[in-house]
C-alpha cells in the first residue's frame, strides 16, 4: 500500500488492525483514532498518508479541502468515542 511503511503497519498491529481490507472497512480517520487511543499522540501525517494509500495517491496529493474533512471526521469520532466512554 503506498505511503504506508513497517512503523505504520507496527502502529496499526498495536492498534488491532491486520491487514489491509480492515483498513478499507474502517477508513482514514477510524484508523487514526484507534491508532491514538493506543499510541497516544499521532501525527497527522498518518491521517493524510493513510487517506491517500487508500485511493493509491501519494499523500501529497491531499489537498486543504480534503485534509479539513479528514480533521472533521477524526473529531466527530474522538467526541463520539468520549461520549461512549461516559
Amino acid at each position: 500500500m503506498k505511503n504506508i511503511g513497517p512503523v505504520s503497519w507496527q502502529a496499526f498491529r498495536r492498534a488491532g488492525i491486520k491487514d489491509v481490507a480492515t483498513l478499507k472497512q474502517m477508513g482514514a480517520a477510524a484508523v487514526f483514532v484507534q491508532v491514538e487511543e493506543t499510541d497516544g499522540r499521532t501525527s497527522l501525517n498518518l491521517l493524510y498518508a493513510l487517506a491517500a494509500g487508500l485511493t493509491d495517491r501519494h499523500w501529497a496529493e491531499v489537498d486543504g479541502a480534503e485534509k479539513g474533512c479528514l480533521l472533521r471526521e477524526v473529531e466527530d469520532l474522538r467526541e463520539n468515542r468520549s461520549h461512549q466512554k461516559s
